[in-house]
């Protein structure tokens, strides 16, 4: 799929819960129904890849990756309406609401793994 001068740019959210964050100070946490074991799965696929010879790991790092609200609600309801299996518990919600304010906005931090892979040929 990759020529043999090719690379592959691997992205994908690690197995740490996603928080909810207003400033510095924490909200809560997403709950994700099966969310950690499909980003544990994608590291395993990858770490397979890796020992198997199918490609060699050029380049590694994670980050935070924040994705802002204007508002509690808007950020729940982007949540609902883009992760699969995922919500905001009502108390969370709550927490993030009394934080907010004088410009406040609300977000959700997700640690993210990149690396930069480039196939091993034979």
């Amino acid at each position: 799929m990759v020529k043999p001068a090719g690379l592959v740019v691997e992205i994908h959210p690690t197995p740490e819960t996603a928080v909810i964050l207003v400033d510095d100070a924490r909200a809560g946490w997403v709950d994700s129904a099966g969310g950690s074991a499909r980003h544990q799965a994608a590291e395993d696929a990858l770490a397979l890849a890796l020992r198997d010879g199918l490609y060699r790991r050029d380049d590694a790092t994670e980050f935070d990756f924040d994705t802002y609200g204007d508002s509690i609600e808007e950020l729940r309801d982007f949540i609902l309406a883009n992760w699969r299996d995922t919500a905001i518990a009502a108390d969370t919600i709550a927490r993030a609401r009394s934080l907010s304010g004088g410009g406040r906005r609300p977000r959700v931090r997700e640690r993210v793994s990149i690396s930069r892979l480039a196939p091993l040929s034979e």
